[in-house]
């Protein structure tokens, strides 16, 4: 016993009733503060919320200009498969139809251009996003 008469446990049961209701009140008076400030023009700038989503939506717009590149590398390797057209070689000079090593197949090239991205490679695989491309 204190000298209140309040044995511990419940001079903090009290005390922790006190400090809950106090800040309660202390919540109630800032937002009723912020909504009188709004109404009459004030601005805060954007919440915690609206800063997060700002960034979630620019890392997305991020990823799918980077995954509609991807797709576009894809559709011209499997493209020049059917085509007939001769492909670049390495050194950068276009080879003709059945020059070269691209030719036997064109999922090779397209993989070297995004092999950097995909599983399993040596150096691991970038936090992008998207499917893995397979050939």
């Amino acid at each position: 016993m204190n000298h209140n008469g309040l044995t511990k446990e419940k001079a903090y049961d009290q005390a922790r009733k006190e400090h809950y209701e106090d800040r309660h009140m202390q919540e109630v008076e800032a937002r009723v503060a912020r909504e009188e400030a709004m109404a009459t023009g004030a601005y805060f700038g954007k919440t915690a919320i609206q800063v997060g989503m700002h960034l979630e939506s620019r890392e997305f717009n991020k990823w799918k200009k980077w995954a509609q590149q991807q797709v576009t590398i894809m559709e011209q390797a499997k493209s020049a498969a059917y085509t007939g057209l001769g492909t670049a070689s390495a050194n950068g000079e276009l080879d003709e139809p059945g020059e070269g090593d691209e030719d036997t197949n064109t999922g090779d090239a397209a993989a070297e251009l995004v092999a950097s991205s995909i599983p399993n490679t040596r150096d691991g695989q970038e936090a992008r996003g998207g499917a893995a491309f397979r050939t």
